[in-house]
């Protein structure tokens, strides 16, 4: 991940910038409307379609400002995107990476490579691991990017030009930022960090889909159902059948059964489903669902899956960790990275309940050598 870094400062390498336009409100997945690729080189660009109908070419308009391509997902081919996404001699820059590289993996089945999120970066330049592009694009680069065009459905075709120029400066001034930010914290001593944490998003976990085992964690559940087996087993069946049938139809998860249902039926097995409401269990999934709880009811004890220990209730855990992040902000403002980066009250509140577990990502790597908590 130091080559991405070394690629990036030296404004010369193979960098492209990406992101994604997309619609997500009756369906399970995202729907891409558009993808936009920029590079500081217009060559690098010969790699991916160039013209109607797969994409659409952008020519900078302006100084600093680098040419791209408008992928329309309907009509490009997705194998010069996942060749592109995996190689990992180029770099690809993003603002807040994941959700656009889970959309981008999910169209291309890529796993990702050299990836670089413009977003986790200013963490370590001094500044909030949560600005948005449009403030970055303001501080690297000196330019206010438009905002008239949030409201648009990215699937309606055509797009007008107003809309794709509004998209192509998303991505328009990214190689710059990127190589802003990398020459801001070697500077700041902080680009060893910056490169370890980079490295984490070529895990291709990150953009895969969580097993549908493990769906029932989305639920409120009481806390004396962890303590009974066959309650847990309930939930975890219902939960995965649920996650398995949104995605095999690409449905939001409450048009198949509203999370009230499936915890009624947990708690009450033998409820009458008659009465349910519409929008709560669609009767076009009714069958599948009562034929789950069926199912469930036929799993001998032998066959449960043991039970969950609710999570420990220590009542002075809360003020603890929230001693514990104070004193950490300090410190990872001397050091020049956002505390927020450093640890989440997740974080905080696992440390404490298990100081020793070397895992712990306060433990290692270098928010162990920032923290300094042992």
């Amino acid at each position: 991940m130091s080559d991405v870094l070394s690629i990036l400062s030296s404004g010369s390498g193979p960098v492209f910038a990406l992101d994604t336009e997309f619609v997500w409100n009756r369906t399970y997945y995202a729907k891409l409307g558009l993808v936009q690729v920029s590079a500081a080189r217009a060559a690098l660009l010969s790699r991916l379609p160039s013209g109607p109908p797969a994409a659409t070419p952008f020519r900078a308009p302006a100084d600093g400002e680098a040419p791209a391509l408008l992928l329309d997902p309907f009509r490009c081919p997705s194998t010069p995107v996942r060749d592109l996404l995996e190689d990992a001699t180029s770099v690809k820059v993003l603002h807040d990476a994941q959700q656009d590289l889970q959309h981008l993996a999910r169209w291309t089945g890529a796993r990702p490579a050299s990836v670089f999120d413009t977003r986790l970066a200013a963490g370590f330049c001094g500044l909030p691991s949560t600005l948005s592009l449009a403030k970055l694009v303001e501080a690297a680069c000196g330019v206010s990017l438009p905002k008239t065009e949030t409201l648009t459905d990215w699937t309606r075709r055509p797009l007008t030009p107003k809309q794709l120029e509004y998209a192509a400066q998303d991505v328009a001034y990214l190689p710059r930022a990127a190589q802003w930010l990398v020459a801001r914290a070697r500077e700041l001593g902080t680009d060893a960090w910056m490169a370890e944490e980079m490295a984490t998003l070529d895990d291709p976990a990150r953009y895969a889909d969580p097993p549908p085992e493990e769906a029932w964690r989305r639920l409120k559940l009481p806390g004396f159902v962890r303590a009974d087996p066959r309650a847990m087993h309930r939930a975890r069946e219902l939960a995965a059948w649920r996650e398995r049938l949104a995605r095999d139809r690409d449905l939001p998860r409450k048009w198949v059964a509203d999370d009230e249902i499936l915890v009624r039926a947990v708690l009450s097995p033998d409820a009458k489903l008659d009465a349910v409401p519409r929008k709560q269990l669609s009767p076009a999934f009714a069958r599948g669902f009562a034929a789950t709880l069926a199912a469930c009811a036929k799993t001998p004890d032998a066959d449960l899956p043991p039970a969950v220990p609710p999570p420990e209730r220590d009542p002075t855990l809360h003020d603890r960790a929230t001693a514990l992040l104070k004193e950490l902000a300090p410190r990872a403002e001397a050091a020049h990275v956002d505390p927020a980066l450093l640890a989440t009250r997740a974080d905080a509140t696992a440390w404490l309940a298990r100081p020793d577990d070397p895992a712990h990502p306060l433990n290692r790597g270098w928010r162990r050598e920032v923290a300094r908590l042992s």
